[in-house]
């Protein structure tokens, strides 16, 4: 079922990705990097839990968050050879390719739910702002560094290694949180991340127009 699902949503997705142009298109082509991560991850983690025998609460605290930001990550490496500023922040290809793996993701866990007696729809929107943003902020860490890396020349593997290190560290301890007694904790984590990451942004842009008008 979830193959169905995967390729129900990329193909039309494909359609679009073709009329779009210039960092629109690369926009979404991160996007749908995300989904397309998630379908590398999931036999990956299926793996380890079946041939390893770790149970899944032990995976998804351990490797999962490994395996997955790893994928998810790949396509960032792109910026590190590309000389050319990017209109969008590199934080929000990172995000979009985060979103991408956890609008998959969600879908795996909505199949599972199907016959649950509970709202459908709340389960929906609650792992929409919590997981989805998660995924999608451990990502955008590395968005950060590289931007870091592209506008100071800072080390590329210390720094790049560091960041994906603490996204590992991040998602995994998301799903301890939201697992354990201070679930709550868990659920806001991401949240809190993201609405500081739109203050560093809006703040970056005030400040950036305020140099150019000094220039001008």
């Amino acid at each position: 079922m979830i193959d169905a699902v995967f390729w129900g949503t990329m193909i039309p997705l494909v359609f679009l990705i073709i009329l779009l142009k210039g960092e629109n298109r690369l926009m979404m082509l991160f996007f749908a990097w995300g989904m397309v991560a998630f379908a590398l991850s999931l036999p990956v983690n299926n793996l380890i839990h079946e041939q390893g025998g770790i149970p899944l609460s032990v995976l998804s605290v351990t490797w999962a968050p490994i395996i997955e930001e790893f994928f998810k990550a790949l396509p960032l490496l792109y910026f590190l050879i590309r000389k050319q500023k990017t209109a969008f922040p590199l934080f929000s290809f990172a995000l979009a390719a985060g979103i991408g793996f956890s609008i998959q993701e969600n879908y795996t866990y909505l199949l599972g739910q199907t016959g649950a007696a509970s709202s459908l729809t709340f389960y929906v929107i609650l792992r929409s702002i919590t997981t989805c943003l998660m995924h999608g902020m451990a990502t955008g860490i590395l968005g950060f560094g590289l931007t870091l890396i592209k506008e100071f020349s800072m080390i590329v593997l210390p720094l790049l290694f560091g960041l994906f290190s603490v996204s590992i560290i991040l998602h995994a301890l998301f799903n301890l949180y939201i697992a354990s007694g201070v679930r709550l904790m868990g659920m806001l984590m991401p949240l809190l991340l993201y609405m500081v990451s739109v203050w560093i942004l809006y703040r970056g842009n005030i400040m950036n127009a305020q140099a150019e008008q000094s220039d001008g």
